[in-house]
């Protein structure tokens, strides 16, 4: 098997949204089966099931990887045009959400969200695209800093950016008109995010700030995620020495139930939730 550095950095990737992660590995997957288009078809499937352990163990937390298998193992046709489809319908379905998203913000509205998702990005710049008045509030999302890396990346297009440490989120929140979060995974009675998203939830309704979730049907699932064994990072991230009788506990992720969601926006349709705060997903 030959090696790919973007693979292997893939795999070792924190700070990027679920989408980004699969888009990546997506073109992995394109370079690989059009540098090896002659393998058999038993070889295609013991290589594509190589790459999917792969990343299965590196991000079991995303919903986007195990459904872009079960696509490719239940659909006949060119590998690399069941990729494409797959990614482009993503794209549509991100656009319908988008679309659908903006019609909640209104002018001069400060904007909070929390790590950086791929989806609320998009939606803040075609609110910027548009020319409405935006301010944005979000918090570090130690330990990897996404948040931080959103608010450089936002202050390169003179979007006002109000960066605040996570336990300040409640300054944050208070300050702020409306919430967006995106999702990694998602099912009937909850979804998965980094960790950070439920207190940005409670507070949010306290403090009777709409919230929202954004998110695209290929990150559906029938249950919630069933191992959280490997949500477990490095203790270097949070203390840099050991230290005897300090046990450090580092997650990345949370499930996170949707009590307190104000809605969630999927293949931009607005979804209900029922009196059990289950989400209606038919």
């Amino acid at each position: 098997m030959k090696r790919y550095p973007e693979f292997e950095a893939l795999l070792m990737e924190q700070e990027a949204g679920a989408t980004t992660l699969l888009f990546k590995y997506i073109h992995v997957l394109k370079r690989f089966f059009t540098e090896n288009k002659n393998l058999s078809l038993k070889a295609k499937k013991e290589n594509m099931n190589y790459f999917y352990k792969k990343v299965i163990k590196a991000h079991p937390l995303v919903a986007l990887f195990p459904n872009l298998n079960h696509y490719i193992n239940n659909n006949k046709g060119n590998l690399i045009k069941l990729l494409n489809d797959f990614e482009e319908k993503i794209n549509e379905n991100i656009e319908l959400t988008i679309k659908e998203s903006l019609k909640l913000i209104k002018k001069n509205n400060k904007i909070f969200t929390f790590s950086h998702s791929s989806i609320v990005r998009k939606l803040i710049m075609n609110a910027v695209e548009q020319e409405i008045p935006i301010s944005v509030a979000t918090t570090e999302a130690r330990p990897v800093c996404e948040g931080t890396a959103l608010a450089k990346f936002l202050s390169t297009t003179d979007i006002p950016v109000s960066l605040y440490t996570d336990a300040a989120m409640e300054l944050a929140i208070d300050s702020s008109d409306i919430v967006f979060v995106g999702a990694d995974w998602y099912w009937e009675g909850g979804f998965v995010n980094k960790i950070g998203t439920h207190s940005a939830l409670r507070i949010a309704y306290e403090r009777e700030v709409p919230f929202y979730i954004l998110a695209d049907s290929s990150k559906a699932m029938n249950i919630a995620p069933s191992d959280w064994s490997k949500d477990k990072h490095s203790s270097t991230d949070i203390l840099k020495e050991s230290k005897e009788n300090i046990h450090v506990f580092n997650p990345y992720f949370e499930s996170i139930w949707y009590r307190g969601v104000t809605g969630i926006i999927i293949d931009g349709k607005v979804k209900n939730f029922d009196k059990n705060g289950k989400l209606k997903l038919s």
